[in-house]
């Protein structure tokens, strides 16, 4: 009977013992912050993974911007611009994939995001002549921070079904969302001239331009600064330089933390058929010399272009876009289309600037999107707008436009 008692006792008391452990399990998640606890598009909870000291680093989440107001309808090839606590979206078009059935539809729409209230807000620009920048796309656009407005460059506009009806436009415009202005500034020399797919960047009072393809379809590889102050242009870098990176247009071009170094990375080039570039240069402004980080020869890295970019501290970020293998290529879309998700990154300064792209581990993401509209606004990368392309049938294949907004927390980047 003693026996048959201390084993019921021993029952009892292990009974006991799992409801405890089973009650301490519950508490600690219960207890994991909000900030550990991840939130799913479809509103369920979702844990972190790999929080072990041994497990490396956990995934890093995009977020999905939960906005309202009057967010801009679908559309690809226009630009973001972060001026204060807005994103500034300016143009862009929604393309046609089909010559017989439709037309390219451009815009001269300027919407603003504020990042505070996350509130879409179409704006009315207006300008003291009257007159307002044309409808465009893939042009160069850049944040004045000292002014605290947006400079856009160039850009065009061309059909779906021949070239020979092809638009570049040479002018600037300077955009201020806080008066809703824009002014048009007036150069008091030759510039670079009419330009598809170049990029701007500003430092301090200096615009900075490289590459892009002219009226007559050649491509570029020479780099200009224009005086924001003076309203004059220079031309810093010839075409065909040996020591410049190569001829591109629509590539992604970034300030670095010390305003004294800017980064070129990727885009495309074509003559028969579009190349996409895979290569990384740093040019220094107080020497005026370009350096190669990573070449097309040294890459780890398959050539990408119509993505987004960011610097953030010493790293240099790249994420999403279009890539070369894969994907389809349909009777709807004169290229391969091929849209990724794929998010990497780079150590550009510091005591040790990395040799290899490290791929970045994400957890909840954007579909894989190209043609992406973005900006960086404090510690977070924002994107909007593009589109994913549905390959499975032939008979339905063409782009699935995105008009979320995601943002990816650069400060979590290793």
């Amino acid at each position: 009977m003693k026996t048959v008692a201390n084993q019921l006792m021993g029952c009892r008391n292990a009974g006991l013992l799992v409801r405890a452990i089973v009650g301490i399990s519950v508490a600690v998640i219960l207890f994991i912050s909000a900030s550990e606890r991840q939130v799913d598009a479809d509103g369920k909870y979702r844990f972190p993974l790999n929080r072990g000291h041994n497990s490396g680093p956990r995934p890093i989440d995009w977020r999905l911007e939960k906005t309202t107001g009057d967010k801009p309808s679908a559309r690809g090839g226009g630009k973001m611009v972060a001026v204060g606590n807005r994103l500034v979206v300016l143009y862009g078009f929604f393309e046609c994939f089909e010559e017989t059935k439709c037309e390219h539809q451009y815009f001269d729409e300027v919407y603003t995001l504020d990042v505070t209230t996350k509130r879409w807000e179409k704006k009315h620009p207006k300008s003291a002549s009257g007159t307002l920048p044309a409808k465009r796309v893939f042009f160069g656009a850049a944040t004045y921070k000292k002014r605290k407005t947006a400079v856009i460059y160039g850009g065009s506009e061309y059909s779906v079904k021949t070239v020979s009806t092809i638009k570049m436009y040479d002018d600037m415009w300077e955009y201020n969302p806080e008066t809703d202005t824009m002014v048009e500034r007036k150069f008091t020399n030759e510039g670079p001239g009419r330009r598809l797919g170049p990029e701007i960047v500003i430092s301090n009072d200096m615009l900075y331009l490289f590459g892009g393809y002219d009226l007559g379809l050649k491509a570029h590889n020479d780099l200009w600064s224009y005086n924001l102050l003076t309203n004059t242009w220079k031309q810093l870098k010839q075409d065909n330089d040996p020591q410049s990176p190569s001829k591109r247009y629509i590539f992604r071009f970034e300030v670095g933390s010390s305003n004294k170094d800017l980064f070129l990375f990727g885009g495309n080039y074509r003559e028969t058929k579009t190349i996409q570039r895979n290569d990384l240069f740093r040019y220094n402004i107080p020497t005026n010399t370009f350096t190669p980080i990573i070449s097309e020869e040294n890459t780890n890295i398959t050539g990408r272009t119509h993505g987004a970019s960011a610097i953030y501290g010493d790293l240099f970020m790249i994420a999403l876009g279009d890539i070369p293998s894969g994907g389809c290529h349909t009777e709807q879309a004169s290229e391969q289309q091929n849209p990724t998700k794929e998010v990497w990154s780079i150590r550009i300064d510091g005591r040790s600037p990395s040799s290899k792209w490290q791929p970045v581990e994400i957890g909840f993401s954007p579909p894989p999107l190209k043609r992406v509209i973005y900006a960086t606004l404090g510690d977070r990368l924002y994107v909007t707008q593009g589109f994913d392309y549905k390959c499975d049938d032939p008979k339905t294949a063409g782009p699935i436009y995105n008009l979320e907004t995601y943002s990816f927390p650069l400060k979590e980047l290793r």
